[in-house]
């Protein structure tokens, strides 16, 4: 294409095709990183990495792994992976042309020293997304060890990058901050809002009959996303609240790490399901409806890099209700009511008034929301072949 000129595109699908493999559900990383294949569907070759071994598929097998993918994104069935994993074997693999461009938005690899040293020996020009520095800032939401596997990314994308492209300017801050103190240089970087995909949704009733005063929470269970917090309220109501005036809850998202205390009550505390509900597994066009349906869209994160689930709900005209994070407010202003995770009272208190569907706090937000428009990936992409073109 003609940003990078006559030389070859390779996209890293690695994380895909490893949580294919997995059986999970897309997450936010994954659907950025399933809106890159889609944008370079017809322009890219696919790229694999295991065991520190790069290769390369032809544009035909390329073209038939995109579509594969973009097909798991939006649950339809197409062939199970190990017939598609055959099929795409029989068709000739390529080496990594030297000097070529790799686009790799899901981090595969970066953790690998061997990385480093195919990317300098091949020549490669590096183009990355950074999506947070989590693992680093806030080392007790993550697992053991995915702290020193995020430094061990971070020195590749500092050292070798040909270009970064920031989710937000929060990320982009923290991380010319961690640079600075690493005493490394900072390559090129451009701060592109991540577009959203509304969720197709052709049906117009509410997806439950108790649908209509719930509340929705989306995201992996792990602690950094403070399912706990909001538990722990349900319980409170359970004890403080009529019966008939608690609200439904539904938590949408899979099983992640470090969530036994939140999976052991959602699936055996008998007094909490009477109102609190999991979804490990929902389509988008399921989650679509219990979006546009929800009282309000719960955010109570510890710590988050952007916030797709934000704009999806502000976009169907759900009304939000998070934590004071910088990066929710850069990326929604004022619209949203921000709530301390440290004040209980403040969230029951929100929570009762926007359990009313008409209560004034409820429909102020509604009315900051009217001129809400959100990113999309169209000027996402273009913002990105602008940068690209100027490397």
């Amino acid at each position: 294409m003609q940003i990078f000129g006559s030389d070859p595109v390779y996209l890293d699908v690695t994380r895909l095709l490893h949580r294919l493999r997995k059986g999970r559900m897309p997450t936010g990383v994954d659907r950025v990183c399933l809106a890159y294949v889609q944008h370079f569907h017809t322009r890219a070759q696919a790229l694999l990495i295991e065991n520190g071994v790069a290769v390369a598929l032809s544009a035909t097998a390329s073209m038939a792994l995109f579509d594969w993918l973009l097909a798991w994104e939006v649950g339809q069935r197409h062939g199970s992976l190990a017939k598609t994993m055959m099929a795409l074997l029989k068709l000739p693999f390529r080496s990594v042309t030297r000097g070529g461009w790799v686009l790799n938005m899901g981090h595969s690899g970066l953790d690998r020293p061997s990385y480093l040293a195919w990317l300098r020996r091949k020549k490669i020009r590096l183009l990355v997304m950074a999506h947070d520095l989590i693992p680093i800032t806030h080392p007790e939401f993550c697992q053991p060890d995915a702290t020193d596997r995020h430094i061990q990314r971070m020195a590749v994308i500092l050292q070798q990058s040909a270009g970064i492209i920031s989710n937000s300017q929060h990320t982009a801050e923290t991380l010319r901050e961690y640079a600075r103190q690493s005493g490394v240089a900072v390559p090129p970087m451009a701060v592109i809002p991540l577009g959203i995909k509304l969720r197709s949704s052709p049906a117009i009733s509410p997806p439950n009959p108790s649908a209509d005063s719930a509340f929705v929470m989306l995201g992996t269970l792990e602690p950094r996303k403070n399912h706990a917090f909001l538990l722990y309220l349900w319980q409170r109501m359970g004890y403080e609240w009529r019966a008939d005036h608690i609200p439904q809850l539904w938590i949408i998202g899979q099983a992640g790490w470090m969530c036994g205390g939140v999976v052991h009550p959602l699936l055996h505390d008998e007094r909490l399901k009477r109102h609190v509900h999991w979804l490990p597994q929902c389509t988008d066009a399921q989650l679509s409806q219990h979006l546009r349906h929800a009282r309000a869209l719960l955010f109570p994160s510890h710590a988050e890099g952007y916030g797709l689930p934000l704009l999806e709900a502000l976009s169907l005209k759900t009304p939000v209700l998070a934590n004071a994070l910088p990066v929710f407010q850069e990326i929604a202003g004022d619209i949203p009511d921000y709530l301390p995770v440290d004040d209980e009272d403040a969230w029951l208190d929100a929570l009762r008034d926007y359990a009313v569907v008409d209560h004034p706090r409820r429909v102020a937000q509604l009315r900051r929301m009217e001129s809400f428009v959100a990113p999309d990936w169209q000027d996402h992409f273009s913002a990105f072949e602008h940068f690209v073109s100027a490397l």
